[in-house]
């Protein structure tokens, strides 16, 4: 897998996209996940999200 991330070629200021996307690319590249991998990541992530925050709104609305 080539590393990707430290491929620049113009120095400029980063949008909030950029940053993230230098941050999928970080993670990717230091655990070696394949895109695939990547998305069951994200998709797991998003479900842990909504399930925390599925408790939150329980717990304030229960007591």
């Amino acid at each position: 897998m080539t590393r990707k991330l430290f491929n620049i070629k113009n120095v400029q200021a980063y949008s909030l996209i950029d940053i993230d996307k230098r941050a999928a690319l970080a993670i990717q590249n230091h655990f070696r996940l394949s895109n695939y991998q990547m998305l069951v990541l994200s998709w797991i992530k998003g479900i842990w999200t909504g399930f925390l925050l599925s408790l939150v709104i329980h717990h304030f609305i229960t007591h």
